[in-house]
């Protein structure tokens, strides 16, 4: 029998060692995916104010056509009006010599108007040619731009597959996390159950029943009113049990919500009624003892309302470590291994 247990003993090691050790790795790799994906929103907020800068240069390149394009229409119409009064002029000087004087004259007028116009046709060229340099840049810009704008894109397309992919890697290490927890909850319940016998008041770790309520105080407390008479122990253990169904009860919740650094916590509801009387008539150390009775079955056991059992650490008065679980164990068997020898 000794050997089963030393052998339960050592595959509890085992296992919890292992599970340690994979529960910090796992920790470590998403530490690592949480990293990428803020450097990846970072990338693609970049991104999109590139193409808002991008779109803004698009449109500024469309007006500068629609001017360009004004500026041709209006030269091609000033031509056509030319053309035209030069033909009229030489149709009335052939149909009518009188007109002649007329004609020249008004020849005149239009070679000066015409040395006007090819006064401002170099300007008109020059603004013509510089549009059309624009216009080159502006293509050839609009090229790059829409260049990269497409390698950007499917860069963006890469990045958000990659999201997706990460998402999933995360969603698939939570789950295993869970399986992990519920693997070490396992082995912890196991360790309970194969320390049941083993654990008491004088070893360093003991089985506490998380839930249940501490009779020292109600012990003190009667004593103290009972002045040491015979019944002062009767007294006691009456009134914990009845203070203990009422722990248990599922309808009693003395509790409020509060928050503490940002979290909502659930804690002892102080102006209950019931409460308010047992410290009242009982003190504060009964009191405080049904208060921490009432925490931990709300914390361990809120929907069944009964206690259940925990490896605990009277020394620091907390639940003990998986790490202080597995040393006592290890000097329990080498302890044992000595005595054998």
């Amino acid at each position: 029998m000794e050997n089963k247990i030393l052998e339960e003993i050592q595959r509890a090691r085992r296992l919890a060692v292992s599970l340690v050790k994979e529960v910090d790795v796992k920790n470590w790799r998403l530490g690592e995916m949480e990293r990428k994906y803020k450097k990846t929103c970072a990338t693609l907020g970049r991104t999109i104010v590139e193409n808002d800068k991008l779109h803004q240069t698009i449109q500024a390149w469309e007006e500068e056509t629609r001017k360009m394009e004004l500026i041709e229409k209006q030269n091609e119409k000033l031509k056509f009006e030319l053309v035209c009064q030069a033909s009229y002029v030489h149709f009335m000087k052939l149909q009518n010599k009188k007109l002649k004087r007329d004609l020249v004259r008004r020849c005149q007028e239009l070679e000066r108007a015409t040395g006007a116009l090819e006064k401002q046709k170099p300007q008109v060229d020059l603004e013509q040619g510089n549009l059309l340099v624009e216009k080159e840049e502006l293509n050839t810009q609009n090229t790059v731009k829409s260049d990269n704008y497409h390698k950007l894109k499917k860069e963006l397309e890469e990045k958000t597959e990659e999201m997706l992919c990460m998402e999933n890697l995360f969603q698939t290490l939570i789950y295993k996390e869970r399986m992990c927890n519920d693997e070490l909850q396992d082995a912890r319940k196991e360790a309970i159950r194969s320390l049941q016998d083993m654990l008491s008041d004088r070893t360093t770790l003991k089985i506490k029943r998380m839930g249940e309520v501490d009779r020292k105080p109600f012990q003190e407390m009667c004593l103290l009113k009972c002045f040491g008479r015979g019944d002062w122990d009767e007294m006691s253990a009456k009134l914990c049990s009845s203070w203990e169904e009422n722990v248990k009860n599922p309808h009693w919740q003395p509790f409020k919500n509060i928050i503490i650094e940002g979290r909502e916590e659930e804690v002892i509801n102080e102006d209950d009624e019931k409460l308010k009387e047992l410290r009242t008539e009982c003190g504060d150390e009964v009191y405080k003892a049904v208060a921490t009775a009432l925490l931990e079955l709300n914390e361990y056991n809120p929907s069944g309302r009964y206690a259940v059992p925990e490896i605990w650490n009277p020394k620091e008065g907390r639940k003990a470590s998986l790490k202080e679980i597995i040393c006592y164990i290890s000097k329990q068997w080498k302890t044992n291994k000595r005595k054998r020898r």
